[in-house]
C-alpha cells in the first residue's frame, strides 16, 4: 500500500449472540468518533477498518514476500510502525483486490488490535491501559440488527467508557465498477450511546446528520475539510478463514485530516 496511507488491521471476533440470530465472527475496522457528546471525545474514531490518518510519509521498504505471521508477530513484540507497514507491504492480499465486493467476508464483528497514526484519527485510543477504550467494527447482519439494514458501523467500549458502547454508523458501497477493493462512506451518519453488540440495549442518538458536510462540522472540521468528497477505505488484505482472520485497510480518499 501507498505508505502515507492511514492503515488499520483488525482481527475478526466470534460475534454475540443476537435473539436466534448467531454469526460466525468476522474482522474490521476504521472511523472517528465525533461529537463532544458527553465531552468524551472530540474526533474519535471510525472505523475502524479501523482505520487510522497518516499525515506523515512513513519510508518503509516493501519486502519481496511476507506472511501473516510476521505481521501479527511484528505487533505482538512491539514492532515499530516503519517494520509494521514493511511487511503489509509483501502480503499478499488473499482477496486478490475485491475485498469490498464480498460481503460473506466482511460480515460481523471486527476488532483493532494496530493502527498507523491513530491519534490523527481517533485519540481515544491513544489512552493508556486500562483507560483507552476497544475498537470494533460491524458489518453484516450483526451491523443490520445494531443500526440498521445496510449499514456498518464503528464502536468504542470498555476502558473509560465502561459498558457503554458509543456507535457509529453509516452507509457503505462498494466502488465494483471502479475499484473493487474500496468501500464509500455514505450518509445519514449517527452516532449514539449503548449497550454492547448483542445486549439488545435501546440505543440514544447524540448526532444524526444527513450530508459529510454537516457530520464534519459537528467534528469542527475546516471548510476545505467539509467540502472534501466521500470518505473512501480500501481493503488491502482482507482473510476468509472465519474467527481469526485478519483485515487490513487504509483511507484514501475524503476528510483531509484521515486521509493526510
Amino acid at each position: 500500500p501507498d505508505p502515507t496511507l492511514g492503515l488499520s488491521l483488525n482481527r475478526r471476533e466470534g460475534a454475540p449472540p443476537l435473539g436466534d440470530l448467531v454469526q460466525d465472527g468476522s474482522p474490521l475496522s476504521r472511523r472517528s468518533l465525533f461529537a463532544t457528546a458527553a465531552k468524551v471525545a472530540t474526533a474519535s474514531f471510525i472505523a475502524t477498518n479501523s482505520i487510522i490518518a497518516s499525515p506523515t510519509v512513513v519510508h518503509a521498504e516493501p519486502s519481496s514476500s511476507t506472511t501473516r505471521e510476521q505481521l501479527l508477530d511484528a505487533i505482538s513484540h512491539g514492532g515499530t510502525d516503519d517494520e509494521v507497514i514493511t511487511i503489509i507491504n509483501g502480503l499478499q492480499d488473499p482477496s486478490e483486490g475485491k475485498g469490498a465486493i464480498y460481503p460473506e467476508r466482511l460480515d460481523g464483528q471486527w476488532k483493532l488490535i494496530w493502527s498507523y497514526k491513530a491519534e490523527a484519527f481517533s485519540p481515544l485510543l491513544k489512552l493508556p491501559r486500562p483507560i483507552r477504550p476497544e475498537s470494533y467494527q460491524y458489518f453484516g447482519r450483526l451491523a443490520d440488527e445494531e443500526v440498521g439494514e445496510g449499514r456498518i458501523a464503528q464502536g468504542l467500549t470498555g476502558g473509560l467508557l465502561g459498558t457503554n458502547h458509543l456507535w457509529l454508523s453509516s452507509g457503505a458501497i462498494p466502488l465494483k465498477d471502479t475499484d473493487p477493493s474500496v468501500l464509500e462512506i455514505q450518509p445519514p451518519f449517527r452516532l449514539q450511546l449503548g449497550g454492547r453488540a448483542g445486549s439488545q440495549t435501546p440505543k440514544t442518538t447524540l448526532v444524526d446528520s444527513g450530508s459529510d458536510a454537516d457530520f464534519r462540522a459537528v467534528n469542527a472540521r475546516t471548510k476545505e475539510a467539509q467540502q472534501a468528497g466521500k470518505n473512501q477505505y480500501q481493503q488491502l488484505y482482507l482473510e476468509n478463514d472465519g474467527a481469526g482472520s485478519i483485515r487490513v485497510s487504509g483511507v484514501i480518499a475524503g476528510d483531509p485530516v484521515l486521509v493526510g
